[in-house]
């Protein structure tokens, strides 16, 4: 019994750690060709999960930014959007994948036309954001300060 007990805290403290990582490499990601690949396979090693989905999703539209020929660049750009699509069906009050489409869907250009959900993904954020983990709050936080997506109002909603 002792060693289900922390075979399964392990568990969560590698999960948890892992996807902290994520974070930190999803913010990242766009800066360059070497840390969008990079980022794409860290996503790749978070296992089959709505939210190891949502974050492959969101590094195949960023690794699109790289893509030469806008014939690869489509192809990233739907296969992305599809699995970020899927994983919010999936688990619509996730607000750590609501939060990964909203920052996709904020930084893509206006050309992609895959801006749809931002004030959906938004408004869920808001009304959810009480109920987060620490970790998850000061992501939200501080994403928000500098997003345009937020007003000023909804940012204090956000301290």
């Amino acid at each position: 019994m002792k060693f289900l007990t922390v075979f399964f805290a392990s568990m969560m403290m590698f999960f948890q750690t892992s996807t902290k990582g994520i974070r930190e490499s999803f913010e990242h990601a766009g800066n360059s060709v070497e840390q969008a690949e990079a980022f794409y396979n860290q996503t790749l090693k978070l296992g089959d999960s709505d939210l190891a989905n949502a974050y492959v999703g969101g590094a195949l539209i960023t690794k699109a930014k790289f893509e030469k020929g806008v014939k690869n660049k489509k192809a990233l750009i739907v296969k992305g959007a599809g699995l970020l699509d899927a994983s919010v069906a999936n688990k619509p009050k996730d607000i750590e994948i609501r939060l990964v489409r909203l920052i996709i869907q904020e930084h893509v250009p206006n050309i992609v036309k895959y801006k749809s959900n931002i004030q959906e993904d938004k408004k869920v954020i808001i009304e959810n954001y009480s109920s987060q983990s620490a970790d998850i709050k000061k992501w939200i936080s501080s994403y928000a300060k500098e997003s345009k997506a937020f007003t000023a109002k909804e940012r204090k909603k956000l301290l």
